[in-house]
């Protein structure tokens, strides 16, 4: 490994590029074979190999060596855990019944997709309208908020499910009274 790129080779890695390399060029794939460096003249003596030969050009050390960027291979997977992460999160909500004004907040979701994501999960169709908290449930989720320690202003998804386990009050009730009490203060701040 040298640096932030690990190169490998081996005799059916070389034979794989090599295969790959001749079948873009027969292709009529000219920008790769350029992009490497390869002219006209070796574009036609790589199509004119014979199966032993490309076996033999495979075996020799030097002439293919595939590069990773071991940096950038480690940032996509960081992105692709952290979209995992994402999607496990979003289905969770739906799995929950999560309301889709939250999912669109939250996710950018539209009613159509969580509608798709719903029939996916085999899920039944949206309840409809949701009822209001009642006193009882909205003082669980105020001290839920405080015991737990979470701003209603920037609850992230887990935070929901966190305060959903907490309280045991739906999540359709619970974004309705956190939205409500959002609205109230942005109208309390407002008017002082």
């Amino acid at each position: 490994m040298t640096g932030r790129h690990a190169h490998l080779g081996s005799p059916s890695l070389n034979r794989l590029v090599l295969d790959y390399l001749i079948h873009r060029i027969v292709s009529g794939d000219i920008v790769t074979s350029d992009q490497l460096g390869i002219d006209s003249r070796m574009r036609r003596q790589l199509i004119d190999l014979r199966a032993a030969d490309l076996g033999r050009l495979a075996g020799l050390r030097g002439c293919v060596r595939v590069s990773v960027d071991v940096q950038a291979l480690a940032r996509m997977l960081d992105h692709l855990a952290q979209e995992r992460r994402q999607q496990g999160a979003v289905e969770e909500l739906v799995r929950r019944d999560a309301p889709n004004a939250m999912l669109l907040a939250l996710f950018q979701l539209t009613s159509r997709e969580v509608t798709v994501l719903r029939q996916a999960l085999g899920l039944p169709g949206s309840p409809g309208r949701t009822r209001q908290a009642t006193e009882e449930e909205e003082l669980r989720i105020w001290s839920a908020l405080r015991d737990l320690r979470m701003d209603s202003e920037a609850l992230r998804p887990e935070d929901w499910l966190a305060l959903h386990d907490e309280t045991g009050i739906p999540l359709r009730i619970l974004w309705s009274a956190v939205t409500n009490l959002r609205d109230d203060e942005t109208r309390r701040r407002a008017t002082s």
